[in-house]
């Protein structure tokens, strides 16, 4: 049983084929409509988190004017290197982007994903900025719960048309 599920792969290509999106090797970041798709992959040192924070903000910047959601997909992700520096600059950018009118905040994580990842995120999701978060093991839940938030964006999935 090799390869992504089809779900993961509709996700991903649609990430990457879009001229206002910024895709690098370890994220991709694509805002389509009312909500932000955003991949991390790889293992993080903090210069790729201030590559990602410049790329987040500066999309985030020029796209959004109106209330907005985000969809992180950490299903990639693998480590977060230099963790309470790592937390404390994801924790700001939440309050940054709360500021600049994020309402949701979907997280997408694997079962897969190693245990001290997820202890990693649910560091980052403890903080106290007022917009709805929430953490889903399948791309159809998170947009399930965004939708019926009022986000007009749903997430394609070639696994609905084979099934």
């Amino acid at each position: 049983m090799g390869g992504a599920p089809k779900a993961r792969v509709a996700y991903k290509a649609k990430l990457e084929c879009t001229p206002m999106a910024e895709t690098k090797e370890y994220y991709s970041i694509k805002p389509v409509h009312d909500t932000l798709f955003v991949t991390l992959r790889g293992s993080w040192s903090m210069d790729k988190m201030s590559q990602f924070t410049l790329d987040y903000k500066k999309l985030v910047g020029r796209y959004f004017a109106r209330e907005w959601a985000c969809v992180i997909n950490i299903q990639e992700l693998e480590l977060l290197i230099g963790e309470e520096q790592q937390i404390a600059a994801f924790k700001a950018l939440n309050t940054w982007s709360f500021i600049k009118g994020m309402q949701a905040q979907a997280v997408i994580l694997s079962d897969r994903n190693p245990g001290y990842l997820l202890y990693q995120f649910e560091e980052i999701l403890k903080d106290k900025t007022s917009f709805d978060r929430k953490v889903f093991l399948s791309d159809r839940d998170a947009d399930h719960w965004l939708v019926n938030k009022g986000f007009s964006e749903k997430l394609e999935f070639d696994s609905q048309k084979s099934a």
